[in-house]
């Protein structure tokens, strides 16, 4: 399968065709972005990266490259709530209009597209100038809105998916002109991190060679890993802190409190948290925001966030904590802990702005904390004070020892595997700024099986 992969960014949609398994050949791949390209070439430096933009593309050079697929997550500014929503108008938006003027004109077009977007993308003129490209060359297409949560892992972050095939190809599934919010197939798909540590990151336990998971995708097949006597904690390839079907434990932290907390849904052969920790936690403190988060996790099937750390020492997160000046923005903040089941989406402004740019992960376990903590937001809504707090209520904040997620565990959220990594001389901003713009890669892997599987 011959790739073409625009709009690049750091490499998201390479990380998930490789994860899908699919045959291909990345022909190549275009960005303008030079902090991106930096984070691509250093990950994938034998890919043929083109820097330049994607208008300056012709019917010609495409041709000529015998594209057999085309993946690409344009520009979401123009579409965002947060925007302008310029849309069509938009001088972002070029590019991606310039590529569906093209389409028309190829002799050697695509088989397969797959465009990611933000929510709200589904609602635009551009959309629509999309599907009239699809079906003017003959392709079927279905489009989606999914988010991350509903594959088990603990991050918000629903975006808008479209995958097509050129006919004669058929999807092996009945596609809809609904918009689903949901796989079309029967499965029970769950992502399974191995739990990461700083210098050995996310991995799909299917890559995990020595454990003895196995995963269901979205074919309804078992990736199957070898079986092996060893445990997942043994493993060369995976961290201390990983899943042991054995003893029921989960890492060398919390294993006392979590040991009889997890319940084993033997129909789908995999495991649910029920995270009575928070939950009793919760309901012994006061205000809404803590018996929020407990009902949150009733509801939430997800991996807790302490499977997406790193493991390493406190001194290694200090430069990640919460400055006074950071602390002011408390009432406004969506504050996690270890058991929890739910972060927040991860945007390009995180690390420099607070509000819905990101969760903020909180290291103190003491009820007593989480208690002052809540009362002083209480005491704060009502009388109105964000600015003129005392010492004593910053020392109360600061008990709570707040810090922002590293750009490594964001890249775990966001599936990215263990062999990923970022160049030593980019700054803690711009990976950041990166990472807001890319993708689930676990995600967009299991469309794309879904997309290139032929129906029985």
């Amino acid at each position: 399968m011959r790739v073409l992969e625009l709009y690049s960014g750091i490499g998201g949609m390479h990380c998930a065709l490789r994860d899908s398994d699919i045959a291909h050949e990345i022909v190549a791949a275009i960005d303008v972005n030079t902090t991106a390209n930096k984070i691509y070439k250093h990950n994938f430096p034998e890919t043929n990266l083109m820097d330049c933009g994607i208008e300056s593309l012709t019917a010609r050079q495409l041709d000529g490259m015998k594209i057999d697929m085309i993946v690409m997550s344009p520009p979401c500014q123009p579409f965002t709530r947060v925007g302008k929503k310029l849309d069509a108008e938009d001088i972002r938006t070029q590019s991606f209009l310039h590529l569906l003027s093209l389409l028309p004109r190829l002799n050697n077009c695509p088989k397969y597209i797959l465009v990611e977007n933000v929510k709200g993308f589904e609602e635009s003129e551009t959309c629509l100038k999309l599907h009239k490209t699809l079906m003017e060359c003959n392709f079927a297409y279905q489009e989606f809105l999914l988010t991350p949560l509903q594959f088990g892992i603990p991050n918000s972050r629903l975006r808008y998916y479209l995958i097509a095939k050129k006919a004669p190809l058929k999807f092996c599934f009945e596609n809809s002109s609904e918009i689903l919010n949901s796989l079309p197939v029967d499965s029970a798909l769950r992502y399974v991190p191995a739990t990461f540590s700083s210098h050995q990151p996310t991995t799909l336990l299917k890559n995990c060679n020595k454990s003895h998971r196995s995963v269901p995708d979205v074919l309804g097949q078992d990736h199957k890993t070898e079986n092996t006597s060893q445990t997942v904690e043994k493993s060369t390839d995976c961290t201390q802190n990983t899943y042991s079907e054995q003893d029921g434990t989960m890492g060398k932290n919390y294993d006392r409190e979590r040991k009889n907390n997890d319940t084993r849904d033997d129909s789908q052969g995999r495991f649910t948290m029920t995270c009575t920790i928070c939950r009793e936690r919760c309901l012994q403190t006061s205000g809404d925001i803590m018996r929020q988060l407990s009902e949150d996790c009733d509801k939430c099937q997800c991996r807790p966030v302490m499977d997406f750390l790193e493991d390493n020492t406190p001194q290694y997160f200090d430069s990640f904590m919460l400055t006074k000046k950071d602390l002011k923005r408390f009432i406004v903040m969506d504050i996690v802990f270890p058991c929890l089941q739910k972060t927040t989406c991860f945007t390009k402004r995180y690390g420099h702005f607070m509000e819905g740019a990101g969760s903020i992960f909180q290291m103190s376990e003491k009820i007593s904390d989480m208690e002052e903590a809540s009362e002083l937001k209480i005491r704060t809504l009502e009388l109105k004070n964000r600015d003129n707090w005392s010492d004593e209520d910053y020392q109360v904040l600061l008990r709570l020892k707040l810090r922002y997620f590293t750009p490594r565990e964001i890249a775990n959220f966001l599936c990215f595997p263990s062999t990923y990594h970022f160049p030593k001389d980019l700054s803690r901003i711009q990976l950041y700024r990166t990472l807001g713009n890319s993708l689930n890669v676990y995600l967009v892997s299991i469309l794309l099986q879904l997309m290139v599987k032929d129906p029985k």
